[in-house]
């Protein structure tokens, strides 16, 4: 008896270790922040243009104002920034500052761009883009919670886990 008790110990605490191991050699972590708008059409307000074409791109008189250079992303960031929000600025840029990633600010909180090609609604006033021109994130810098988020998700895009 105590003998199929000790191999049933021994199975029980052997069965864990080889899906460990066969997880660890044959499976494949990997996490992925889908762009915004490949399924449906952004909501527009005011006088801006309903969109037509999924997935969702900025267009390329745009996309040619965002200062990519070399990098692969932009942080778009609109209106007058508060305190706590240059602080979490401040806080994503030292994460990333060797990695590709651009940010631009535009001091305009009423800029078309804003509404018609971010499709920001408040309380969001910064906008993730990458290198094609999607959308692959809304965020409110103010919010601790939000940046967070914003960091998890440029480490996600960039597979820095």
């Amino acid at each position: 008896m105590k003998r199929n008790k000790a191999i049933f110990l021994f199975l029980a605490l052997l069965l864990p270790i080889l899906i460990f191991l066969f997880l660890k050699f044959f499976g494949k972590n990997e996490f992925a922040v889908p762009p915004l708008y490949t399924q449906t059409y952004p909501e527009t307000l005011g006088p801006c243009a309903p969109v037509k074409t999924l997935p969702y791109r900025i267009a390329d008189s745009v996309q040619t104002k965002l200062p990519f250079g070399n990098d692969s992303l932009v942080l778009v960031s609109f209106g007058t920034l508060s305190k706590e929000a240059d602080n979490q600025m401040k806080r994503v840029k030292g994460v990333f500052e060797k990695d590709p990633v651009a940010y631009l600010h535009i001091d305009n909180d009423a800029s078309p761009w804003k509404q018609c090609v971010f499709f920001l609604k408040p309380p969001f006033n910064l906008a993730l883009v990458d290198r094609k021109g999607a959308l692959r994130g809304q965020y409110e810098a103010a919010d601790l919670d939000e940046m967070d988020r914003l960091i998890t998700e440029l480490t996600i895009i960039l597979k820095k886990y």
